[in-house]
C-alpha cells in the first residue's frame, strides 16, 4: 500500500515484524541480564576495554529491552530504529572479527555458537525485519482471526529461529575455548 509515495504495510505483516523483534531482543535482554559475568566474557572476548565491560554489561541488555518496549508502544518508530542499530552493529562486529579469522562464541545466549558468516546474514535479515517493524502501518483494522495468525506465526516464527540457532551450532565452525 502507498499513500502519498510512502511505504506503508498491511496491519498483520506490520504487528509480525514488531512481535517478532521484541520477542528477540526481550529474551537477548534477559539472556544478558540473567549472567551478566557471561555477558562481560562475551564483550571482553569482542575487544571490549576492561573499565568498560561492567556499564556494557547493563547498558546492552537494558537498551534491548528499551527497543522491545518502545515497540509495543506509541514509540514504534524509535524502537524498531534502536533494534535495527543494535542487531547491524552486532551483526558488523561479528562480521569484523570473522573477517579477521577470529573464533568466538556470538553471545547470542544459550550454548556458544561460533561466529561465522551465516550469522552476519542472519544478523543482517534481523536488521531489515526490525526496520520493516518500524514502517507506517495502513488503517485496516485487525480482527480475531488476523490475532490468531499473529499468535500462531510468531510461535512458528520463535521455532523456526531456534531451529536455525541449533542447526548452525551443530553445522558451524566451533568456538575456540580459552
Amino acid at each position: 500500500m502507498t499513500e502519498l509515495g510512502a511505504l506503508m504495510v498491511d496491519p498483520l505483516l506490520g504487528w509480525l515484524a514488531v512481535a517478532c523483534t521484541a520477542t528477540l531482543l526481550g529474551h537477548a535482554a534477559l539472556d544478558k541480564l540473567r549472567d551478566r559475568s557471561l555477558t562481560e566474557q562475551h564483550l571482553a572476548a569482542y575487544g571490549m576495554p576492561g573499565p568498560l565491560l561492567a556499564p556494557l554489561s547493563w547498558a546492552l541488555p537494558l537498551a534491548e529491552a528499551l527497543a522491545a518496549a518502545l515497540l509495543l508502544s506509541p514509540w514504534r518508530s524509535a524502537g524498531a530504529l534502536l533494534a535495527a542499530a543494535l542487531l547491524a552493529g552486532y551483526g558488523a562486529a561479528m562480521a569484523w572479527h570473522r573477517w579477521h579469522g577470529h573464533r568466538l562464541d556470538c553471545g547470542c545466549g544459550g550454548e556458544p555458537l561460533a561466529v561465522g558468516w551465516p550469522l552476519v546474514a542472519r544478523n543482517a535479515l534481523l536488521t531489515a525485519l526490525a526496520l520493516a517493524a518500524g514502517l507506517p502501518q495502513g488503517q485496516r483494522a485487525l480482527g480475531l482471526a488476523d490475532m490468531a495468525v499473529l499468535a500462531g506465526a510468531l510461535a512458528l516464527a520463535s521455532l523456526l529461529y531456534a531451529a536455525l540457532h541449533q542447526l548452525l551450532r551443530t553445522q558451524g565452525p566451533q568456538v575456540q575455548r580459552s
